[in-house]
């Protein structure tokens, strides 16, 4: 009865692993009268796999951050600050500096507090760089 029960356990065995390896080879199959549907996509060629390309906004994007815009940005802030009749902005690499043309009447107290405020909102308006201002007539 033992050598009954291990033929059967066997042939259960082989039958489960045939019909395994029969399920697995059918999956690769790829039958002639079917379309394949799947169509293989590239990486577009930015040097980063297609990552900028698909997310355009990423600070990665050779088109997002560039001095031009942050100039123009900066520019923008300093016209928010009273007293500031013209400013001149400068990058050098992780450098930002400002030079910024302040009004005749206003008296040197004033001009200290007019740098200081365009230094705050300046470095926190543009985090990714390390900012000076300086302030003349």
């Amino acid at each position: 009865m033992r050598t009954h029960l291990l033929k059967t356990h066997r042939s259960w065995f082989m039958l489960v692993c045939c019909m395994g390896l029969a399920l697995s080879l059918s999956g690769c199959s790829n039958p002639r009268n079917m379309s394949n549907s799947h169509q293989v996509k590239t990486y577009g060629h930015d040097g980063y796999m297609g990552y900028s390309n698909s997310n355009p906004n990423v600070p990665n994007s050779f088109s997002y951050l560039n001095y031009k815009s942050d100039g123009k940005f900066a520019g923008e802030v300093l016209k928010q600050v009273k007293g500031v009749k013209d400013s001149s902005i400068t990058f050098n690499g992780q450098y930002l500096r400002a030079f910024l043309t302040v009004e005749r009447n206003v008296s040197n107290e004033e001009m200290k507090e007019i740098q200081r405020k365009a230094q705050s909102l300046l470095q926190s308006n543009m985090p990714r760089y390390q900012v000076k201002v300086e302030t003349g007539r």
